[in-house]
């Protein structure tokens, strides 16, 4: 099933397309692509323009990603205990030594970092 997500995607990667093509292309009918369209410009998730059927981005959605990385990551750090693990989301990470371990980890929009230091 088709998300938005997956319809913005789409319109990203063709940077300006034709509402007709578009649904051809998704195999839906035009007119519910057009409603589907019209309610995300009154969201101004896109840009529509019905006399020539051109829907695109705007600007700041297109962008949004390099502001994203612009803004400074996640950082925090996690003492592991010898012979123990973890689970950070869906991530277990066990510590099967005889010491102590920190995990430093930074989170950025793109690029998720785990960095795995002796305690000493």
């Amino acid at each position: 099933m088709l998300t938005i997500a997956d319809l913005l995607a789409i319109i990203k990667e063709e940077e300006t397309c034709n509402v007709k093509k578009l649904a051809k292309k998704l195999e839906i009918p035009t007119a519910q692509l057009e409603k589907i369209i019209n309610d995300l410009r009154e969201h101004n998730l896109v840009e529509y323009d019905e006399q020539t059927g051109e829907v695109k981005l705007p600007s700041w959605l297109v962008n949004i990603d390099k502001e994203a990385e612009n803004i400074k990551p996640t950082t925090g750090t996690i003492i592991l205990p010898k012979n123990q693990q973890i689970t950070i989301q869906d991530v277990v990470i066990g510590n099967f030594t005889d010491k102590d371990l920190e995990l430093n980890i930074r989170l950025k929009m793109n690029l998720k970092e785990i960095a795995i230091c002796n305690m000493g």
